[in-house]
């Protein structure tokens, strides 16, 4: 459960970051944010030049998509939200496979990606990489809650 909360609170950190105006911090914030977790993935991984050169251009581009599907799944979630339960009933079945639909969208992306990368990388060094994700959300939560704090 605190797995969940924690990435819940990051991601909704992620969501408010790029509800910011895009200006020159922000854009520093960002490249900054995606360098460190270049770095961390790519030491943590271990990958050899040949992976890395096959993998970066895979991985860069499941951000991407991720970051649209999450996106929608977001407006999906605020139409639900501001649904009124006294909403017809085709209305509601409508928007709650609409909801549901975004869901497996998403989910079947990460499949398919899934298989990418063990085309590309060893099923341990994929399997590091789900990991590895996770540290490093949970390393960013820490740090962002060592800032807030002062600890910084």
């Amino acid at each position: 459960m605190k797995k969940i909360i924690a990435s819940t609170l990051f991601f909704a950190l992620i969501v408010a970051a790029f509800a910011q105006p895009r200006d020159s911090k922000h854009s520093d914030r960002w490249e900054k944010y995606r360098s460190e977790k270049i770095a961390f993935l790519t030491t943590n991984l271990e990958l050899t030049p040949a992976e890395a050169q096959r993998f970066w251009p895979v991985y860069n581009q499941l951000e991407k998509e991720r970051w649209e599907s999450q996106k929608l799944r977001r407006e999906m979630e605020e139409k639900v939200l501001e649904a009124e339960e006294t909403m017809p009933d085709q209305k509601i079945k409508e928007l709650t496979r609409d909801f549901a639909g975004s869901m497996k969208k998403e989910a079947d992306m990460l499949a398919s990606y899934n298989e990418k990368f063990l085309e590309i990388l060893p099923p341990r060094k994929v399997l590091k990489l789900y990991k590895s994700e996770n540290e490093f959300r949970m390393y960013m939560i820490k740090k962002w809650r060592d800032k807030k704090r002062g600890d910084d």
